[in-house]
C-alpha cells in the first residue's frame, strides 16, 4: 500500500482523543517524512483556499495553488 494511503487512512481513525500527540498523529508525522516531495493529495482541498491542487513538500501539505502549508 502507498505511504500517502496509509497516512490517509490513519488519518481518518476516530480514537476518541484528539490531543496534538496521540498514537495516530505521532504515526501521520513520522509516514509523512517519507513520502516523495512532489506527490499529490488526493480527495483533501486546501482548508485556505478550497484548491484539490495539495502536494507533499518535506513531510507537509503544500497548496499548489495559494501556497498555505499544512506540517505535521
Amino acid at each position: 500500500m502507498p505511504i500517502d494511503l496509509c497516512i490517509k487512512l490513519i488519518g481518518s481513525l476516530d480514537l476518541g482523543s484528539e490531543n496534538i500527540n496521540n498514537w495516530k498523529n505521532g504515526v501521520e508525522r513520522a509516514l509523512k517524512k517519507y513520502v516523495q516531495d512532489g506527490t499529490a493529495v488526493k480527495g483533501e482541498k486546501c482548508s485556505v483556499c478550497g484548491s484539490e491542487s495539495l502536494v507533499y513538500q518535506e513531510g507537509c501539505l503544500i497548496c499548489k495553488n495559494c501556497g498555505s502549508s499544512r506540517c505535521g
